[in-house]
């Protein structure tokens, strides 16, 4: 027997017009022995969302089909007017794709009138509520660094690149202020991470002190942190509240009874002077921030873009060239790291991970190059490679092993995003023999908001080809759920940092269960990367993961080394990875 969701009953709004059937959904609701229900009624949409501005209501029964309003028309007005509030839509209409499509646009679950009993009306309503607040603890965590409390990296992505869309539609300007602490991993070193942290946590309250209610502050790195000062009229109002932040973070901090002192370094981009574009932007004030923090001597600067500051594009530019060249001379390889079920220690799938055997300076890992790689064209061309090789030793495994395994790669926004991209993928499926099915292409968030119309037509045609897709990274940017309702993807994968972090802290812990309650109530896999301890595995079983992966279990292997370890069978326990 459940027990009760909370002492204080439950305000139900019913949207209505049936005098019948709201007469049964009151006993059915009067029958419930553990929880207490308040039910309102409005037998219009006009009603229902008047009483949605004027009372305090915890879930909406819906018939989408009302005098004043009909089919989905209904779900989407009263679900754009109350966001926060879940919805059960109670439909006379037995229609499954009502119910998926109703589902996909906001609806918590979907019932049909005849056909539901007290405890299956009830049990909905708890599990809607229950999912809602998930997704609200979810979206909340996403969105916020958890120990300062200050807005996460993916969150200021999101609010820069609206920042930007007004400041360019009103004719105004931003400034995007990027700081470094200067002293902090001295003190962190030798006085431990938690004094660390204590400081962190001090240096974000005064940049919250700093800013106006229309500016954005964010932690984005270990000692890393961003504000995005909006509305301004020109250099100068830049520096003034800079100023006042080098002159705050410059006063002494009392942490755990001692006086500590730490600098910020900090750079300048002004929008639409110095870039007209996000990426462009980010990049000019990180190069006026190294600029401030080369300054010898000083503790606490600023400095704004100018465009002699652009030495490091120029580096750019040069390793965009060995680029091109270790294409073309096959300097590019792919390790293989295997993906295994957490209760069975199956190998059920290899991700595909790009290295560069470079010349000179040995084996490259991509965060010594993926960046310049993926701001040029030439990353199609790579990815293009890597989609095709993968395919060809997917296939060969499968005539040799004989065995069911899942080959996933990881996909760039420029991949996805071009036009004919399914019809590339179709064209690599046919040329290999790979199954569909045997093909996994991992989707960044990114890939999705930065042209979502465009992502989702090319998702869609992927997933009619019988391609597998996962959300990648999940937990590392917004973690939306619009996204996971709208597009069909078949797993969602735990960022590598929210694995460890499940098993150190209870917030850790509560944001790993979160996605993995949320990839199952939408019938995906759960997958969870970075698994390095015998805790964080255990962590993960007793949360109900489905997969995990990470070196715990094996590093990447090449090509040779991966084909050994399958031609040993399908099995890897965390001892084999020792």
């Amino acid at each position: 027997m459940g027990c009760s969701m909370s002492s204080k009953s439950l305000t139900i709004l019913l949207v209505e017009d049936n005098p019948g059937d709201i007469r049964l959904v009151r006993e059915l609701l009067a029958a419930d022995q553990n929880e207490s229900f308040n039910l309102v009624t409005a037998d219009r949409q006009e009603t229902a969302l008047a009483i949605l501005d004027s009372q305090d209501i915890t879930a909406i029964l819906l018939d989408i089909e009302l005098p004043d309003s009909s089919g989905l028309n209904t779900l989407l007005k009263i679900h754009a007017n109350a966001p926060g509030i879940p919805i059960v839509v109670l439909s006379s209409i037995a229609d499954e794709g009502l119910a998926v499509r109703s589902v996909q646009q906001g609806a918590q679950d979907f019932l049909v009138k005849g056909y539901v009993d007290a405890h299956q009306l009830t049990r909905s309503l708890r599990y809607a509520i229950e999912r809602k607040r998930t997704e609200e603890r979810l979206n909340h965590l996403a969105h916020h660094d958890s120990l300062t409390g200050l807005s996460n990296r993916k969150h200021f992505y999101d609010t820069l690149k609206n920042s930007i869309a007004l400041a360019r539609r009103h004719e105004t300007k931003l400034a995007l202020l990027l700081l470094d602490l200067n002293g902090f991993k001295a003190i962190n070193d030798t006085l431990g991470h938690y004094v660390g942290d204590l400081l962190l946590q001090g240096v974000a309250q005064r940049l919250r002190e700093c800013m106006r209610e229309t500016d954005c502050v964010a932690r984005i790195g270990g000692d890393e942190f961003t504000m995005i000062l909006s509305d301004i009229y020109d250099e100068e109002d830049a520096a003034a509240a800079t100023s006042k932040i080098i002159e705050s973070i410059g006063r002494p901090f009392l942490v755990d009874g001692r006086v500590l002192d730490v600098g910020v370094s900090i750079g300048i981009g002004i929008y639409p002077t110095d870039a007209d574009n996000l990426e462009s932007l980010v990049r000019n004030a990180d190069v006026a921030m190294y600029q401030a923090k080369a300054e010898i001597g000083v503790q606490n600067t600023y400095r704004f873009f100018s465009t002699n500051m652009n030495d490091r594009a120029t580096e750019d530019r040069e390793l965009l060239k060995e680029l091109s060249s270790a294409l073309s001379q096959g300097e590019f390889v792919i390790n293989y790291q295997p993906q295994v079920d957490v209760k069975t220690g199956h190998i059920n799938g290899m991700e595909s991970l790009l290295r560069w055997q470079h010349p000179t300076r040995g084996l490259l890992l991509p965060a010594a190059f993926m960046n310049v790689l993926e701001s040029s064209p030439l990353v199609l061309e790579v990815g293009w490679w890597v989609l095709l090789n993968v395919c060809r030793q997917g296939q060969a495994w499968r005539e040799t092993a004989g065995t069911p395994l899942v080959l996933s790669v990881n996909l760039s926004p420029r991949q996805l995003l071009q036009e004919d991209f399914a019809e590339q993928v179709s064209a690599v499926l046919a040329e290999t023999g790979l199954p569909p099915h045997c093909l996994e292409l991992d989707i960044s968030e990114h890939a999705l908001w930065e042209d979502e119309e465009c992502a989702y037509k090319q998702v869609a045609k992927l997933n009619q080809l019988g391609v597998r897709l996962a959300l990648d990274n999940f937990g590392n940017g917004r973690a939306s759920f619009y996204y996971l309702r709208k597009f069909p993807f078949h797993a969602i994968k735990l960022d590598r940092r929210l694995t460890q972090a499940a098993s150190a802290s209870t917030d850790g812990a509560d944001m790993a269960r979160a996605v993995i309650q949320v990839a199952h109530v939408f019938r995906m896999k759960g997958l969870a990367g970075g698994v390095e301890t015998a805790a964080q595995l255990d962590t993960l079983r007793n949360l109900s993961y489905d997969d995990a992966q990470g070196y715990l279990y094996c590093h990447p292997l090449p090509t040779d080394a991966a084909t050994a370890l399958l031609e040993r069978g399908q099995h890897l326990g965390p001892v084999a990875a020792a």
